[in-house]
């Protein structure tokens, strides 16, 4: 061979000669190299590799070959394989001729040039199919998001890579692991030989994300490396070559870190980790680190870490000085994430040496700092790394409190990923807790009392016999000398002996201490043996030598003098106790932190983010599972989260209450009586307020057959007590869970009545009242609702089971300690109306009786008015109807009571009876005569479909069409006038008969009511007054006409009383009436917002409810008025305040309401009258204005509140719009808004806290804005220093500057003083016509008017003020009710004619202009 290779920088270089080193000298096209292969192929039978120096032009035109197509790749593959094979020929001969001693052999050169001619083309042609065939995968990418090209043309003749890959680094491994420096002179390889073979690894490595079936591929590449790096020098290079690829690509984190991993491993290499480390981290430091590549650095770090902690930890602590303190939060997590897999992986041993100790203490610190750091991503990583530790149990128990404390803090992190991850550290906690969490912070307390006790006696104890246990050691020392040489003459002279004793071992031991202190040394010394000897130890002492046998018994001398004088050692109680002790503390301060968390993480319940309700509704779903104290709070809460109009939040808690309440680990039976167990402990815990919101879900679950039959079959068993063992209390819930069932499932009910009448009507029933009202629910639930009518199958009247309803409830009724007897008589009228005909009639004859007997029980006595109790005393009786004499009429009290309720309910489901169940009856009776006449069943069919409409609805929605424009009148709408005239029928009858007819009952019982509420002073029992105010709010409902006459003695019942429940009773009412009547009610709103404002929470509460529930059904108007009820925001009260917030988060959606309404809110609230703290009203602000994030309404929010600037003259206004504006969001056209009304605000910025506030607003906005909306905020904080500076030109200067800047300034003040007297002048005008009125009100007649059409226009009016009402002094009112035959001039004479002293509070609604009419004038006449 008369030339040689040298390996080329480029393969064209080979195109050119250079001395004596090999060339191409022919190149072949696409048609030469099929037949020049088969050549090749020939020639690579004869078994020669060096058939490759005569065929490399061959080889080299394939690969060069820059086509793509079917038959390049063909020859490509065909050339692969041959080389494939000729490589492991060459590699067989390389084995043979270098595994000899010496080092020189004759064909050196020829091997080597063969070996770079032949590797050089077997690299290079794998590096061209792998182009080949990268190539071709772009080309059907491409092809498949065009939808176009043949797809299978390609994929037919594509061969099997993969295996091929692997089958060329197998063969490169084989090679490489030859002496092959052998074939070098002197005997080293050349670097450009290696870094060929190993550039083909890295790009396998770069190229393909490593996965299980390619796994062997990254092994062999990294196997090779590791030769090369081991045998060839190439640790230089390694480094260089992976930092390249790690910055380059994502996916080869993994692999690298595998692959260094095996080179640990298998190798034995870890001193190029420690440079590729270095590397790293010079990388990460600089200032110009990118992001993508800060990334995969942090990627391929924790990837090693977790596969290999060993050889992290050695630099884990220099990694940490340098890169905890990079911006970066990547690199940061990676830090962190490292620490926490180093310490589960290798720090949790107790066996460790005292450095790794030290070490992982240190990471702990860090990881514990790092909670609160000041990226989100980086708090919300360590939170997940220190539960991966918890659930590992490699927290140590002294830093369990500290974490826990810092993770509760996190709880209210602004970042919702961060109380993620703080909530699911929580539940570790609750779930791997070694403290007592299942035990009350008060039981823990008192457990540590009990045992610090007990350790503080032992102690005492122990140091007692401490002291004695030194003068026992000191007389014992003093006779030691004497002794020992008596124990050694006696072991002398009897080395064995036998004894034999009939005494106790106690008074053996008692009787060596008693010759001890008788100095009878030689007979303790024999009585000890003897006591050797009866213990079995005789034997044993004969092996020892004599001198160990003396020091025996002097040991057991000792031994027994201590026992013989009652010394213990007790110092393992005292440790044991003192670590019980220890334990006690550490659970009472983690009980103290999750006692401090629970609140927190019920505000979560409440958020408007999905995932703090779904991760607060996981924790304590786990905590009640567990038995953590304090976890029902939060069961409870979650009920309310059933009303969520998300449904996200719906299943996730009904999922969560299927966990806690239906999994067992039982089968069939068993499972039935578990669940009913878990469901009846469940409903034992809950509220009164939370009931429906579990029936919601037991319906949900009934539906979707969780409760199933053999839970329904359980259950009824349970209730009629037919299981052993059964309590009445058990017996109970399981009926609240069945009427629960039956809401949602009818038929439960309906199949077995004659149960439910047996067990609640029959003597169980008489016993339990509420069994009784349960039962009667249970069988009105036997309705189904669902059909499309509503007529189903009533009770007679006289049935017997309606009539022993009617007998049980008068047995009820006189029954004086009869508790919830509301709930009785709901429940027992609610069955009349349900389920019996003609209930009217039954309630009629329910009142005539009632009465006739509460008649026979009053009783007459005559007393003196001075002997009359006071109002602040209880009254056992009240007064019936007042007289002139001294003879009172009186009742007990109780029993007026029951019937003034009575009478309520009984009109309010009368009314429901008409507008409902008559109204459709009669409806439908009307088009069945309808069909017959006209001979249109079809018709009937159809409109029977829709017969669940009440009278009252009916009238709206025919006057809603009336207003409409007319059209042709279509054949299957002919019905409507009569429908609109039962409709009229039903609402004259509510109006006029119900309340005022002459025949009618409930006539008679108005008048008791009423004079029950308007003299409180005779009527004084609370329950009385109570239930009497009920019903005339239940009256008022009945009649519009009522309503109006009798609307501000409510409300002077409103304002006057102190009694809570009537409060609350009156505002719900309210509500009610605003539904019915709110035309009546519109004037008086303003008083239902003055509850608000009251000092009671249940009232506020009531008031925050009803008020919510009117404005989102907009049933009142949102006006300025609201901004009391934004002040709830800011209630001590956390129920108000929640449900406040959520009001206005659920008016921020509809429409624009909040945004109408919040520069009202702003005003009132910012008025100095109001004198609310400014910290409330930043608060109220923050959270409202938080709100807004249309664009337009900040825009517009913006110019208004700068606008105010300019209408306001107090500094603390001025800080507070400023701050105000300080909450919105700006861009571009908001901050040039700002710009045009600096004028506005140009002395006001001279206040530091309006500056701050601006400051905030340019700060803010110009964090990661765009170049565009930097401009103008420079701009703007460039126009408030300008302003600033006017202020240094001196106070008189500058004043006349800020307030002459601008003319459009001075006009629009001109323009708004202006309006301001016009204001002014309206509302002189607006007073003294209030004057008049007021006036004419005063001189108006004392009796009740007639209600005319054109008192009815004036119902709208704004009433006068009910705190200068007529009735202020109601309570001593003894005026008769019209037509009580008094006579009506005697009364104008006996009092004054100012409002103070009117008894008749409905008589304050007359005007003048009724009294002028001549109609009204003789009616009057009339009756008088």
């Amino acid at each position: 061979m008369n030339f040689s290779f040298s390996l080329p920088l480029k393969s064209s270089d080979l195109l050119n000669s250079s001395g004596d080193n090999y060339y191409v000298k022919h190149v072949y096209t696409s048609d030469e190299i099929p037949d020049k292969l088969k050549e090749c192929r020939e020639c690579l039978h004869k078994d020669d590799p060096f058939y490759i120096l005569d065929h490399f032009d061959t080889y080299y035109s394939v690969m060069e070959c820059e086509s793509s197509d079917i038959s390049a790749m063909k020859n490509l593959s065909r050339s692969f394989d041959m080389l494939y094979l000729t490589v492991d020929k060459l590699g067989k001969e390389l084995s043979a001729k270098l595994s000899k001693d010496n080092n020189a052999f004759p064909e050196r050169s020829n091997y080597l040039t063969l070996s770079k001619m032949l590797l050089y083309l077997f690299t290079h042609t794998m590096k061209r199919i792998e182009v080949v065939i990268t190539n071709r995968q772009r080309e059907l990418n491409v092809n498949a998001v065009k939808k176009r090209g043949k797809h299978h043309e390609a994929q037919d003749h594509q061969f099997d890579w993969d295996k091929k890959r692997g089958q060329f680094l197998v063969q490169m491994f084989n090679i490489l692991q030859l002496p092959l420096e052998k074939l070098w002179m002197p005997p080293v390889v050349d670097s450009n030989f290696v870094e060929m073979i190993t550039e083909r690894c890295y790009n396998t490595i770069s190229s393909i994300p490593m996965r299980a079936d390619n796994k062997n591929v990254i092994d062999s590449s990294f196997q090779i490396i590791g030769v090369a790096i081991k045998r060839y020098s190439h640790a230089i290079s390694f480094p260089v070559q992976i930092l390249y690829i790690l910055s380059r690509t994502e996916h080869t984190a993994s692999s690298i870190a595998h692959g260094i991993a095996l080179l640990n491993e298998e190798c034995g290499i870890n001193t190029a980790f420690s440079v590729l480390i270095k590397d790293i981290t010079d990388t990460l430091t600089g200032e110009s680190t990118d992001t993508a590549v800060s990334r995969n650095f942090s990627n391929f770090l924790i990837e090693l870490a977790a596969r290999s902690p060993e050889l992290m930890i050695p630099h884990l602590s220099n990694l940490s000085e340098e890169l905890l303190n990079c911006e970066s939060h990547v690199i940061r997590n990676c830090i962190l994430q490292i620490m926490g897999d180093a310490i589960v992986g290798k720090l949790t041993s107790e066996e460790l040496p005292e450095e790794m100790k030290e070490a992982r203490d240190d990471f702990l610190d860090l990881l514990l700092s790092h909670i609160c750091d000041v990226s989100a991503h980086v708090r919300a990583k360590v939170l997940n790394i220190w539960h991966n530790l918890k659930q590992e149990n490699a927290v140590p128990l002294s830093l369990q409190i500290k974490v826990l404390c810092e993770t509760v803090d996190r709880l209210e992190d602004k970042t919702a990923i961060v109380r993620k991850q703080a909530i699911q550290l929580i539940k570790a906690f609750l779930e791997c807790n070694p403290f007592a969490a299942n035990l009350s912070l008060e039981e823990l307390i008192k457990k540590h009392e009990d045992e610090a006790k007990n350790m503080n006696e032992l102690k005492a104890t122990l140091a007692e016999e401490r002291e004695k246990t030194e003068q026992i050691e000191e007389q014992w020392n003093i006779i030691l000398p004497e002794i020992v040489p008596l124990i050694d003459e006696n072991l002398q002279l009897q080395s064995t002996q036998e004894y034999e004793t009939q005494e106790s071992l106690e008074d053996l031991v008692k009787g060596i201490c008693q010759l001890l202190l008788d100095k009878k040394y030689k007979e303790a010394i024999i009585l000890l043996r003897k006591v050797d000897y009866v213990h079995g130890n005789s034997e044993l002492r004969y092996t020892l030598p004599l001198e160990e046998q003396v020091t025996y018994y002097v040991a057991l001398f000792k031994t027994y003098i201590f026992l013989a004088n009652g010394c213990k050692n007790d110092n393992e109680k005292l440790d044991t106790m003192i670590k019980t002790v220890k334990f006690l503390e550490d659970s009472i301060e983690f009980s103290k932190v999750l006692t401090r968390a629970v609140p927190k993480i019920l505000d979560m319940l409440l958020s408007k983010t999905i995932s703090d309700v779904c991760e607060a509704v996981d924790l304590f779903t786990t905590g009640y599972l567990f038995g953590v104290k304090g976890m029902e709070a939060g069961m409870q809460r979650m009920l309310l989260l059933v009303w969520s109009s998300e449904k996200e939040k719906r299943d996730f808690v009904s999922n969560a209450y299927k966990k806690v309440l239906f999994t067992t680990d039982l089968t069939g039976r068993a499972h039935a009586v578990k669940v009913i167990q878990n469901l009846s402990r469940f409903i034992q815990t809950i509220e009164y307020g939370h009931f429906l919101a579990l029936e919601c879900l037991i319906e949900e679950w009934v539906s979707t057959d969780d409760m199933d039959a053999l839970i329904i079959q359980v259950l009824f068993e349970i209730f009629t007590m037919k299981i052993e063992g059964t309590t009445t209390e058990e017996s109970c819930l399981a009926l609240e869970l069945l009427v629960m069932c039956s809401s949602s499932k009818p038929s439960i009910a309906s199949a077995n009545l004659n149960i439910i009448e047996m067990v609640g009507l029959g003597e169980r029933g008489r016993r339990n009242p509420r069994l009784y009202a349960k039962c009667l629910q249970f069988m009105m639930n036997s309705i189904d609702h669902t059909a499309n009518s509503k007529y189903y199958q009533r009770y007679d009247c006289d049935s017997p089971i309606a009539t022993n309803v009617f007998d049980m409830f008068m047995k009820f009724f006189f029954h004086p300690l009869l508790p919830d007897f509301e709930l009785v008589a709901t429940k027992t009228f609610e069955f009349f109306y349900t389920l019996c005909q003609k209930p009217d009639i039954i309630c009629q004859k329910m009142i005539v009786d009632l009465m006739g007997r509460m008649l026979k029980s009053i009783k007459k006595t005559t007393v003196n008015p001075s002997s009359l109790p006071s109002a602040s005393q209880s009254m056992s009786s009240q007064p019936l109807l007042p007289s002139q004499n001294k003879e009172y009429k009186t009742m007990k009290a109780f029993l007026l009571t029951r019937f003034v309720y009575i009478i309520g309910y009984i009109t309010l489901k009368e009314l429901i009876f008409l507008d409902v169940d008559v109204y459709n009856n009669m409806k439908y009776i009307q088009e069945l005569e309808d069909c017959e006449l006209k001979k249109k069943e079809h018709s009937a069919l159809r409109k029977n479909g829709n017969l669940n409409m009440s009278a009252t609805e009916s009238l709206k929605r025919l006057s809603g069409s009336a207003a409409e424009p007319q059209q042709e009148p279509d054949e299957d709408l002919v019905g409507a006038t009569a429908e609109d005239n039962i409709a009229e029928l039903i609402n004259e009858i509510c109006e006029e008969r119900l309340l005022f007819d002459k025949k009618s009952l409930l006539r008679v019982m108005v008048k008791l009511v009423l004079r029950i509420c308007q003299h409180p002073s005779k009527f004084k029992e609370e329950h009385l007054q109570r239930a009497a105010t009920l019903t005339l709010v239940r009256f008022m409902c009945v009649s519009s006409k009522f309503c109006h006459s009798y609307m501000q003695l409510l409300m002077n019942i409103l304002n006057k009383t102190k009694d809570t429940v009537i409060k609350s009773n009156i505002v719900i009412g309210l509500s009610d009436l605003t539904f019915r009547f709110p035309n009546e009610i519109e004037p008086w709103t303003g008083h239902l917002y003055l509850t608000l404002q009251e000092q009671n929470e249940e009232v506020r509460l009531t008031s925050v409810k009803m008020i919510s529930h009117l404005i989102l059904h907009e049933m009142i108007r949102v006006k300025g008025q609201i901004a009391e009820l934004a002040k709830c925001i800011v209630d001590p009260s956390d129920d108000i305040k929640n449900m406040t917030r959520q009001f206005f988060k659920e008016i921020s959606t509809k429409s624009n309401i909040l945004y109408n309404v919040l520069p009202d809110i702003i005003s009132n609230l910012g008025d100095i009258n109001t004198k609310l703290p400014e910290e409330k009203y930043r608060t109220i602000m923050k959270y409202i204005i938080g709100l807004i994030h249309k664009d337009r309404q900040v825009e517009t929010l913006v110019e208004k509140l700068s606008m105010r600037f300019q209408v306001s003259h107090a500094e603390r206004q001025w800080r507070d719009t400023a701050y105000c504006l300080s909450l919105l969001t700006y861009n571009e056209k908001t901050i040039r808004k700002l710009i045009d009304n600096i004028h506005l605000i140009k002395d006001k910025v001279q206040v530091d806290e309006v500056y701050q506030s601006f400051k905030l607003i340019i700060s803010n906005t110009s964090k990661l804005a765009k170049p565009e909306l930097k401009t103008v905020v420079t701009e703007l904080e460039s126009r408030i220093n300008e302003c600033l500076e006017v202020r240094d030109e001196g106070d008189e200067g500058g004043e006349n500057n800020v307030n002459n800047v601008d003319h459009g300034s001075n006009k629009l003040k001109s323009q708004t003083s202006q309006k301001t007297t016009t204001r002014k002048k309206r509302a002189v005008r607006r007073k003294d016509s209030s004057d008049d009125e007021n006036m004419s009100l005063s001189e108006s007649d004392n009796e009740v008017p007639t209600k005319t059409k054109n008192a009815n226009s004036k119902s709208t009016k704004k009433p006068q003020n009910v705190l200068e009402s007529s009735s202020s002094d109601r309570s001593e009112s003894e005026e008769e009710l019209p037509g009580r035959g008094k006579n009506a001039k005697q009364q104008a004479a006996s009092r004054p004619t100012t409002s103070k002293n009117r008894g008749k509070i409905v008589e304050d609604t007359t005007t003048s202009s009724d009294d002028s009419h001549p109609k009204k004038r003789q009616k009057r006449l009339d009756r008088r």
